[in-house]
């Protein structure tokens, strides 16, 4: 196709863009990363689904909250090591940097799916009947309930559990506790699975979203046990998809705070980047060039505008700081006018600081434009990218033969 610098030129800022966009959206995976920032803000929502306090300015909570029995329970494998309680006595924990280790100590979830958060939850609220048996203290029990105990723990069924608990209640020196559990096995044991919750929601706060929930949800599903779970868990996507918005206009502010502190390091100038590209022909060409060669090859991670709070992130702190320097390499490796240049240097170099009040106003809006367009997101540029480079390799429809 004939030069076109209508459609070159568009195609050489946007690859500009793009790759300062991953250089933003790493910059942010790096500074989040430092600072358990996913983690925090789960945890937070987490305390107020069950009602639990808040973590206060000392680090300290109670360890009987139900958001750190769930961490530390049937969860307890997606905190990826950490410490053993989920809620630790931190006395130095002040201020945000206590927060932030204490985050990075605990090793607290960016993300928990949806259908393990159900079973969590109902795990702890009724907890299944093997649970149960293994929480007999079998030191105490009666020599007439051992045998009993015995057939109930190597095959547990409504009869062997029916056995147990009528041998505990019949022996006097049983006790209370064994009595209680006993019963509650022999209840769970039996054709329904699942015993009315409505009495266990006792143990969340009366004004907990979550006990609002499970009441309404318990009352529904009755004793069927899926149904709980899988009601649940829509409950729990429903929440996390409003925190989730939340979250993405948050992370926007800083997308925008870490693009504008990219355009001015790197001089990045959308005016004068598109005046470079419009009046050099070769330059144009090259970088062309190099966008047909991105968006040709094999996709690669060009990172995300806001990372939702229930998404999993894989990038660890030191890839995204590599991602981001080698954006910033690509970028270099393109010839194009960015940085700085020693002050007294040509005028008319875009590189060069303005010497003049009208100078100054058209860098200054460059610099915005450039500082909108990053925070935009890598996806949206390359996207845009190819889209323009498919159309430029098109070309124009033939000519049709008469």
């Amino acid at each position: 196709m004939p030069d076109s610098a209508i459609l070159d030129v568009p195609i050489g800022l946007i690859l500009v863009f793009a790759i300062g966009s991953v250089a933003v959206s790493r910059i942010n995976e790096v500074v989040f990363g430092v600072m358990a920032y996913r983690g925090r803000q789960l945890e937070t929502e987490l305390r107020r689904l069950f009602g639990d306090g808040p973590v206060d300015r000392t680090g300290t909570t109670p360890d009987t909250g139900l958001t750190a029995q769930l961490l530390d329970g049937s969860l307890r494998g997606l905190r990826t090591g950490g410490r053993r309680n989920a809620v630790p006595d931190l006395r130095d924990a002040l201020g945000q940097t206590g927060a932030w280790r204490r985050a990075r100590q605990l090793r607290l979830p960016s993300y928990i799916p949806s259908i393990a958060f159900a079973r969590g939850v109902l795990d702890m609220l009724e907890p299944p009947v093997r649970v149960l048996l293994g929480r007999m203290d079998t030191a105490a029990l009666p020599d007439s309930a051992r045998d009993a105990y015995r057939d109930a723990h190597h095959s547990l069924t409504d009869t062997t559990a029916a056995a147990l608990a009528e041998a505990i209640t019949a022996a006097p020196s049983a006790s209370e506790e064994n009595r209680k559990l006993a019963i509650s096995i022999a209840g769970l044991a039996g054709p329904e699975s699942v015993r009315p919750l409505l009495e266990e929601l006792d143990k969340l706060p009366e004004n907990a979203p979550l006990r609002l929930a499970l009441t309404g949800i318990v009352t529904r599903a009755g004793h069927d046990r899926d149904r709980i779970v899988a009601e649940i868990a829509a409950w729990y996507d429903d929440t996390m998809d409003r925190l989730s918005g939340w979250y993405k206009r948050r992370v926007q502010r800083f997308l925008i705070v870490y693009a504008l502190l990219v355009t001015l390091a790197l001089n990045l100038d959308a005016i004068a980047l598109t005046n470079a590209l419009w009046e050099n022909r070769s330059l144009r060409a090259a970088v062309v060039e190099a966008a047909a060669t991105q968006v040709n090859s094999a996709p690669v991670s060009t990172g995300t505008t806001a990372t939702s709070a229930d998404t999993p992130t894989t990038n660890n702190s030191e890839d995204a700081a590599n991602q981001a320097v080698q954006a910033i390499r690509d970028a270099g490796a393109l010839h194009l006018p960015l940085g700085w240049t020693d002050a007294g240097s040509d005028s008319a170099d875009p590189r060069a600081v303005p010497d003049d009040v009208g100078g100054w106003a058209l860098k200054i809006l460059g610099w915005l434009f450039t500082t909108l367009a990053l925070s935009l997101g890598a996806p949206f540029w390359f996207d845009l990218l190819g889209r323009l480079v498919n159309m430029r390799s098109t070309g124009p429809k033939p000519v049709p033969i008469a």
